[in-house]
């Protein structure tokens, strides 16, 4: 059996239309490769809160917790059960935001991802102990400094988030970064030009292909 690789692009608020544009490059650059790429884009926090998730209260055991985040673990199990049957037809799958990100959302949100077993929950939408955990192979970080996120940002995030968030979710990223293994990491400057970020980003792809 064929089995592909899941490449996760991650980065702070502020570098939503570098990630798509990098997406896009990547894509691109792996098909003229002679690579079968499919790209999905694993739901976040952000579309829960459009469609008003976040007006629901919930019970949880350590107290209220809002809903926006179950609406993205069972986003996310939904996403890993199509990038499963991706990775198993041999495609290389670019994805946006994974467990990185929601680990820094519920940093932001004032909530401890192990204390809280989110870690636990997470794991299983990415398929533990039912079919396969999905799990990245090469997590790609374009690096932002806060201030500048902040920013580029502008008004979008008033009534949101303040800069200190985005000082934390900067934080808990380089975190999280540091606990995985140096070969599944490729950390590339988001204040280089757009040519030399993909540039980075695909060799950091192909020295795992």
């Amino acid at each position: 059996m064929k089995q592909g690789k899941l490449i996760v692009i991650e980065g702070i608020y502020g570098t939503g239309k570098l990630i798509v544009d990098l997406v896009e490059s990547l894509r691109e650059a792996l098909i003229q490769e002679g690579k079968e790429v499919y790209e999905i884009d694993s739901p976040d926090t952000g579309r829960a809160q459009l469609m008003g998730a976040q007006d629901l209260d919930c019970g949880w055991r350590y107290g209220k917790f809002k809903p926006d985040f179950f609406y993205e673990l069972a986003s996310r199990a939904r996403a890993c059960s199509v990038i499963r049957d991706q990775l198993r037809a041999g495609k290389v799958v670019l994805c946006k935001n994974f467990t990185i990100s929601s680990i820094a959302y519920a940093a932001i949100k004032g909530h401890d991802w192990f204390r809280e077993d989110l870690n636990c929950l997470e794991a299983r939408a990415r398929g533990l102990n039912f079919n396969g955990e999905i799990v990245p192979d090469l997590t790609i970080y374009l690096d932002l400094a806060p201030e500048v996120a902040v920013e580029n940002l502008g008004s979008i995030i008033e009534g949101l988030y303040a800069p200190k968030d985005i000082q934390l979710q900067a934080a808990c990223f380089k975190e999280e970064l540091a606990r995985l293994p140096k070969h599944q990491v490729g950390i590339v400057s988001a204040k280089k030009p757009a040519k030399e970020i993909a540039a980075e980003a695909l060799a950091h792809i192909n020295r795992i292909l």
